[in-house]
């Protein structure tokens, strides 16, 4: 394939102060697809999509069930945030230090995730976490997870599935502040 992406895409992170101020705005390519995405490839020989969960449990599930459109207030899938600094690796299953849905310390409240743009090549999703935690929160990686909620076999079970994890140069959302997060996956990028 001469090197050439068969998937790739980009994202961008825009940070607002609390008077709705951009304080800090981010774009770059992204390189974080998990090893969960290349097994998509294997659909169409097993008529199943056989993943390891976010808990580290390997499942053999229906891919017509996913969805990453995740409602306010979801913190298991859709676009996440973290506080973990790892590096990145493809076998990663989950982010290393989710930020939880709330408004306690450390917590982040968690906006309905949208699909803001797309064409027959890309499809672009977009997901704001609001900071009324009483102190300022650095986020040092974001992901991507799906939810399924059948297994191949039919039985239905929910399953959180990460399909993409960045490490990004530290953004600290202020209190009172909101960070958005814009994923862009494309097919030959």
């Amino acid at each position: 394939m001469s090197g050439k992406k068969v998937v790739g895409g980009d994202i961008e992170l825009i940070v607002e102060d609390k008077d709705g101020r951009v304080v800090k705005h981010i774009k770059k390519p992204m390189d974080s697809f998990v090893k969960n995405v290349n097994w998509l490839l294997n659909i169409y020989d097993k008529n199943a999509w056989a993943v390891t969960d976010v808990t580290g449990t390997n499942v053999n599930v229906d891919p017509i069930t996913a969805s990453v459109l995740a409602p306010a207030g979801e913190d298991n899938y859709g676009i996440l945030v973290g506080t973990g600094s790892t590096a990145f690796s493809i076998t990663q299953y989950s982010l290393v230090s989710k930020i939880s849905h709330g408004t306690g310390s450390g917590q982040l409240s968690y906006g309905e995730q949208s699909v803001i743009d797309y064409g027959n090549d890309f499809e672009q999703w977009q997901r704001s976490f609001d900071n009324n935690s009483g102190a300022d929160i650095t986020v040092y990686e974001i992901g991507m997870a799906c939810r399924t909620t059948k297994l191949a076999d039919g039985t239905s079970e929910t399953h959180y599935i990460l399909l993409a994890r960045d490490v990004i140069t530290p953004v600290t959302v202020p209190n009172g502040g909101r960070l958005t997060v814009k994923y862009t996956f494309r097919i030959n990028p």
